[in-house]
């Protein structure tokens, strides 16, 4: 279905205020606390499909550096096969009737293929765990490390929430955030959880559908009873896969719940990143 296609959805109006730079060798779109601020954690965008360069997630890295005062890493984790915003316009084009319907099909399958054998796990997952192992190991050794997930990307922060992976004996985050992830393993990836995890999911989602939402608070609310690790699912009536990155600008509930879901993971953060001291250890 075309509407819960993973690259549906708007560009958003706005100018990044970030720069572009190499970070622990991947190229990287960086935001920064307000001038004269020193940096209180440090957060990872794993975006969508649409990668590091898409306007949208760029503004949201903006938002989270200066509401958060954090240091904001946007990275190029795909090998250079994200989609172009334009493929936007061809998804909502399978929707409409015509002829052009097969033309933007075809650019879909184009883009889409590539991406998916550029972005599998084996090439994908050593390359995010290096990148958060250099951060730990350098500008995240005495500042907490978050890591926000997008639709593709809420599957890695999903990976790195199970702690499977350490450097120096350390959690590579203390950390995530998740909206409306895809190809998550239900109930597995969510069992494996160790980090404190806050999700939002969006209610006409059907890659993330309710009974996986439902499965997914049951098991994060479990592992609270048993541990006291804080967790917490949100749910967004009314709103749609890539709804807290590319939501409608015009539609009010779309537009109100974007809004909500970057409060949602601000306000997570800044909660889990208090209780983390100066050498990383969550009290």
């Amino acid at each position: 279905m075309a509407s819960q296609c993973c690259a549906t959805g708007e560009l958003h109006t706005g100018i990044p205020v970030g720069s572009e730079r190499k970070v622990h060798g991947l190229d990287c779109y960086v935001s920064e606390p307000p001038k004269g601020i020193p940096p209180k954690g440090i957060i990872v965008i794993l975006p969508d499909v649409f990668g590091w360069k898409l306007v949208n997630t760029r503004i949201l890295a903006d938002t989270f550096a200066k509401e958060g005062e954090w240091i904001v890493y946007l990275a190029e984790f795909m090998n250079g096969t994200y989609a172009p915003p334009h493929l936007l316009t061809s998804i909502h084009r399978l929707s409409q009737p015509g002829l052009g319907k097969l033309w933007h099909l075809v650019k879909c399958i184009y883009y889409l293929i590539p991406f998916r054998w550029a972005t599998r796990p084996s090439v994908t997952k050593p390359k995010i765990i290096n990148f958060f192992k250099d951060i730990r190991r350098n500008e995240g050794a005495n500042l907490p490390v978050g890591t926000a997930g997008y639709c593709w990307g809420g599957k890695w922060t999903t990976v790195l929430a199970s702690d499977s992976e350490r450097e120096a004996g350390r959690s590579l985050v203390d950390a995530t955030y998740t909206a409306h992830p895809s190809a998550l393993a239900i109930p597995s990836d969510i069992s494996a959880i160790r980090i404190p995890t806050s999700i939002a999911a969006a209610a006409l989602d059907e890659r993330y559908p309710k009974e996986q939402v439902d499965a997914t608070e049951a098991i994060l609310k479990r592992k609270t009873d048993k541990d006291g690790t804080p967790h917490e699912v949100i749910w967004y009536e009314g709103n749609r896969h890539g709804f807290a990155t590319r939501g409608s600008e015009t539609n009010e509930v779309e537009k109100e719940g974007a809004r909500r879901a970057a409060e949602q993971a601000i306000e997570w953060f800044q909660e889990i990143f208090v209780g983390v001291d100066a050498t990383g250890i969550r009290e």
